[in-house]
């Protein structure tokens, strides 16, 4: 498939991966009208690594940039499969959390040099090396691949995403996360709009090593 660079995040169960496999430095903004919110902004800031096994087979003239006809082609592609499931994201206005309804839009681009840079992780961590199975499971042949080279100015591909929300509210809080841990989502807390505050959801967490949980980033916003 043509965009399975850009889509193997979501695709390959994560017990044949490293535990995470990507890191994101999710930006987190919400919009308002009238003094209720009427949507949100996730943009997603893929680590470099990450980031230059899936900028290629998007950027199909190879020119380091996302043209407008090639995020176009993305949306059509990834979207339907985000959608599958929930984008990652959970929302509560007061009552259950739920999923976002709507679609959202997308944007993309490549932010050189890079604006999100992790910690050094092993990338390796939990992957069954020797085949024993003793930790995970071993990477099919089919899907193994050789790692990109390190560019000499690292960076990073950015997606932006604003959904629309069904109702108009005065609180929202929003979590991105994947329980298997084979993404990281990281909030950037710089990137909160006035009204919102960034803590740790109490329930929602990724546990690839038993007993160390990695709680979920939680933004919780209010309008007076």
């Amino acid at each position: 498939m043509k965009w399975l660079a850009a889509l193997v995040a979501l695709l390959v169960p994560a017990s044949a991966w490293a535990h995470p496999h990507i890191w994101i430095s999710q930006h987190v903004r919400v919009i308002s009208e009238n003094g209720r919110y009427v949507a949100f902004e996730l943009e997603w800031h893929f680590d470099p690594m990450s980031s230059e096994g899936e900028i290629p087979p998007i950027d199909e003239d190879g020119d380091g940039k996302i043209s407008m006809q090639e995020i176009k082609s993305l949306a059509d592609d990834m979207l339907p499969e985000l959608a599958k499931v929930g984008y990652q994201t959970w929302l509560n206005t007061g009552g259950k959390d739920f999923h976002p309804t709507a679609p959202p839009t997308l944007n993309a681009r490549v932010d050189q040099p890079a604006t999100f840079t992790p910690p050094d992780w092993d990338h390796e961590d939990g992957d069954d090396k020797d085949g024993k199975g003793d930790a995970g499971m071993p990477m099919p042949e089919n899907k193994r691949v050789t790692p990109p080279p390190k560019p000499e100015v690292p960076r990073n591909l950015v997606y932006v995403m604003r959904f629309p929300l069904a109702q108009p509210t005065k609180t929202l809080s929003i979590v991105t996360y994947d329980g298997e841990d084979f993404i990281r989502f990281e909030v950037d807390k710089a990137s909160l709009s006035t009204g919102c505050k960034l803590d740790k959801h109490p329930t929602y967490k990724s546990e690839f090593v038993p007993g160390k949980p990695v709680f979920a980033d939680r933004v919780s916003c209010r309008l007076p």
